[in-house]
C-alpha cells in the first residue's frame, strides 16, 4: 500500500513538473512572440555593425597593404627599383601606377604616424561604439516614449555635424576630410531617419483621446524637432535661409498636423458611437418600435453631445496652444492671422459636416416631434457653446428642423383625411348608414356654434373645446381628432420659420375636406345607390353643412391658437361676444314685446271685467228700481182694493 501511494506521488510530481514545463513553454513563446520585432531589429543591427566591421577591415586592409609593400622593397637589400613584381600584372586597367620607392626611414615614420592614429583610434573604441549605437538609442526612446532623451539626440546630431562635417568641408582638404567622415554622415543620416519616425509617432499620438497637459508635451516635442530642423539648416554654411520664414511655415504646417490628427481623432468617436446605424442595429436586438425609436433618439442626441464636447475641446485646445505662439509684434501678425483664419475654416467644415449628418440621421430616423424637440436643442446647445468660440451656427438649423416639423404635422393631417375618405367610401359601397351617425348628446345642440361665450377668457390662450355635436358625426369627430392630434404635436416643437408652410398646409387640408364631403354628396346623390340610400344623402348632407358651420371655424380659430396668435384669438372671442350680446338683446326685446303683450291684454282683460261689473251693477240697480216701481204699485193696488171693500 505505501509502494503504491508513493508511486501515485511521484506520478503526481511528474505531472506537476510536465504541467509546469509545458507552461513554462508557452510563456516563453508568448514573450517570443511579443517581443518577436525587437529580436528582429537587434539581429539586424547586428548583422549590419558586423557587416560594417568587415568593410572596416577590408578597407584598412587594402590601404595598408601598399605601404607594407613599398616598406618591404625599401628594407630588401636585392630590390632594384626598374624591377616589377608580379603582383602588379594582376592590376586592373585604369588604376594609377604606384609611386616610386621613398626611402626607408619615410616610409617608417608615415608608418609609424598612421599606426600613431590607429593606437588613438583603439584608444576611443568605447566612444565609437557608443557613436554608433546613438541610431539604436534614439529608435528604443521613441518606441519608450521617451521624447526628450530622444529630441537630446537629435541636438546632439546636429552637434556632430556642426562638428565634424561642417569644419571639415570649409577646410581646404575638402573631399578628403569628408570620404573619411563616412562614421559620422552614416550616424547622422540614421538619427535623420529616426526623426521622422518620432514625428509620425507624436502625430499618430493626437489622433487618441489626450487630455490639455499631453496636448501640450506632444506639441512642445514637435515645436523642439522643428527647432532641431532649423538648427541644422542654420548650420549648413554656405545656403542662406529665410529662418523667420521656414520657422512660420513650420509652425503653419504644426498646426495643419494637430488639426488633421485631432479630426482624425473626431470622427472615429462619432463613427463608432454617435451614429444613427448604430442606434438600429442596437434596438434591432431589444425588438419593438418604441423601443428602437427611442434607442435611435438615444444614440443621435448622444452623438451630437459627443460631437459638441470634442469640437469644443479641439478648438479649446486649439487657441490655448497656438494662439500665443506669436508675438504681437508687427511682423507676426500676418502669421496670427493665418492661425486663425486657418481654425475658421477647419470650424466651417466640421459645422458643414455636422449639419449635413444631422440633417440624414433626422430625415431617416425621426418620427415625433418629442425627439426633434430634443435634437434641436441639443444642437442648439453646440451652437451656443461654439458661438463662445466664434462660431455660433444656430441660423442654420432651422433649414433642417423647420421642414421635418411641416411634415410631420402634414402627415397626422393626411392620415386623418385619408381615414375620413375611407370611411365614407366604405358605407356608400356597403349601402348602410350606422357608422355615419352617433349619439348626440342634450348638451351638443346647445355648443353647436363652436366657443361658449363664458369661457372666452379662459379659452383665449388655449384651445377651444371641441364642438360636440359632431359626436352626432363620428367621421367628422375622427377627422378633427386627428386635426388636433397634429396640433398638439407642432406644440412640442413650436418654430416661427414654419408657421407659413403649416398655413399653407392647413388650407390645402380645408380644400381637399371639402372636396371630399362634396364628392361623398355627389356619390351618395347618385341614382341606384343600393342599401340605406336616404340615410346615406342625409349623412353626406349633413355633415358638408356642419362642416362648413362648425368645424372649419373652429379649426382655423384652433390653429392660430396653436401658433400663438392670440391676438385672431381674442378677436374672434370679442366677434363672439358681441354676437352674443346681439342676441340677448334680440332675446330682451322680443321678451320686452312679449311682456307688453301680456301686460295689454291683462289691462283688456280687467277693463272688460270691470265694464262687465259695471254692466251687471247697472241692470241690478234697475232690476231693484224695477222691483220698487213695481212694489209701489202693488201696494197702491193693495190700498186701493181694501179702499174699495172697506167702501
Amino acid at each position: 500500500m505505501t509502494d503504491i501511494s508513493t508511486f501515485n506521488h511521484e506520478a503526481d510530481e511528474r505531472v506537476a513538473a510536465k504541467h509546469a514545463v509545458s507552461i513554462a513553454e508557452e510563456n516563453w513563446r508568448s514573450l517570443c512572440t511579443q517581443y518577436a520585432s525587437t529580436f528582429v531589429a537587434a539581429e539586424r543591427r547586428s548583422s549590419d555593425v558586423q557587416s560594417a566591421l568587415k568593410e572596416l577591415l577590408q578597407e584598412i586592409n587594402c590601404n595598408t597593404k601598399p605601404s607594407v609593400k613599398r616598406v618591404g622593397r625599401a628594407l630588401d637589400p636585392n630590390y632594384a627599383e626598374g624591377d616589377n613584381d608580379d603582383d602588379e600584372g594582376e592590376e586592373g586597367e585604369g588604376e594609377e601606377r604606384e609611386e616610386p620607392t621613398q626611402p626607408a626611414s619615410a616610409l617608417l615614420a608615415d608608418l609609424a604616424e598612421k599606426h600613431r592614429l590607429r593606437r588613438r583610434t583603439l584608444m576611443q573604441h568605447s566612444s565609437l561604439l557608443e557613436l554608433l549605437e546613438l541610431p539604436s538609442l534614439m529608435d528604443a526612446c521613441v518606441r519608450s516614449s521617451l521624447y526628450e532623451d530622444a529630441l537630446s539626440i537629435a541636438g546632439f546630431a546636429n552637434t556632430l555635424e556642426r562638428r565634424h562635417l561642417m569644419e571639415s568641408s570649409s577646410s581646404s582638404s575638402e573631399k578628403k576630410e569628408v570620404e573619411q567622415q563616412t562614421v559620422v554622415v552614416g550616424v547622422v543620416s540614421e538619427i535623420r531617419r529616426r526623426e521622422a519616425d518620432l514625428r509620425r509617432m507624436l502625430i499618430h499620438r493626437l489622433r487618441g483621446d489626450v487630455t490639455m497637459p499631453q496636448c501640450l508635451e506632444v506639441v512642445t516635442a514637435l515645436r523642439r524637432l522643428n527647432g532641431v530642423e532649423l538648427e541644422r539648416r542654420n548650420n549648413k554654411s554656405g545656403e542662406q535661409h529665410d529662418l523667420e520664414g521656414v520657422h512660420a511655415a513650420m509652425e503653419m504646417r504644426l498646426q495643419v498636423d494637430f488639426l488633421e490628427a485631432r479630426d482624425a481623432w473626431l470622427e472615429g468617436g462619432i463613427a463608432k458611437v454617435g451614429s444613427a446605424q448604430a442606434a438600429a442595429a442596437a434596438a434591432s436586438d431589444k425588438g419593438g418600435a418604441s423601443s428602437r425609436t427611442s434607442a435611435q433618439a438615444e444614440q443621435i442626441l448622444d452623438g451630437i453631445e459627443r460631437y459638441r464636447t470634442r469640437c469644443f475641446e479641439i478648438v479649446t485646445q486649439f487657441l490655448a496652444i497656438f494662439r500665443g505662439s506669436f508675438a504681437p509684434s508687427t511682423s507676426s501678425s500676418n502669421n496670427q492671422d493665418h492661425s486663425f483664419s486657418l481654425l475658421s475654416m477647419w470650424t466651417a467644415r466640421r459645422v458643414q459636416t455636422f449639419l449635413a449628418s444631422l440633417n440624414s440621421n433626422m430625415i431617416s430616423h425621426v418620427h415625433d416631434t418629442a425627439t426633434l424637440r430634443d435634437a434641436l436643442d441639443a444642437s442648439s446647445f453646440f451652437a451656443s457653446s461654439m458661438g463662445r468660440v466664434g462660431a455660433d451656427f444656430q441660423s442654420l438649423l432651422a433649414p433642417i428642423f423647420e421642414p421635418l416639423v411641416t411634415k410631420m404635422i402634414v402627415g397626422y393631417w393626411s392620415d386623418g383625411l385619408n381615414g375620413m375618405s375611407e370611411t365614407l367610401k366604405a358605407c356608400r359601397d356597403a349601402g348602410i348608414a350606422g357608422p355615419l351617425f352617433g349619439t348626440e348628446t342634450s348638451s351638443s345642440k346647445e355648443s353647436s356654434d363652436g366657443i361658449n361665450v363664458d369661457d372666452v377668457d379662459v379659452q383665449s390662450s388655449r384651445t377651444p373645446h371641441p364642438p360636440r355635436s359632431l359626436l352626432a358625426l363620428p367621421p367628422l369627430a375622427r377627422f378633427l381628432n386627428a386635426y388636433l392630434t397634429g396640433l398638439n404635436e407642432l406644440r412640442r416643437c413650436l418654430l416661427p420659420g414654419a408657421f407659413p408652410s403649416i398655413r399653407l398646409a392647413h388650407s390645402k387640408l380645408i380644400a381637399d375636406a371639402k372636396m371630399a364631403l362634396q364628392a361623398n354628396e355627389r356619390a351618395a346623390l347618385t341614382p341606384g345607390l343600393r342599401g340605406e340610400a336616404t340615410k346615406l344623402r342625409e349623412a353626406a348632407a349633413k355633415m358638408k353643412a356642419e362642416f362648413d358651420k362648425c368645424v372649419e371655424p373652429y379649426m382655423q380659430i384652433s390653429l392660430e391658437v396653436a401658433l400663438g396668435s392670440f391676438d385672431y384669438a381674442i378677436a374672434e372671442a370679442d366677434k363672439a361676444r358681441v354676437e352674443a350680446e346681439k342676441k340677448a338683446a334680440v332675446l330682451a326685446a322680443e321678451k320686452a314685446r312679449v311682456d307688453a303683450e301680456e301686460r295689454a291684454k291683462a289691462e283688456a282683460e280687467e277693463l272688460a271685467a270691470r265694464l262687465k261689473a259695471e254692466a251687471e251693477t247697472a241692470a241690478a240697480e234697475a232690476a231693484i228700481a224695477q222691483m220698487k216701481v213695481e212694489e209701489e204699485e202693488h201696494s197702491i193696488e193693495e190700498r186701493e182694493s181694501t179702499e174699495v171693500q172697506s167702501d
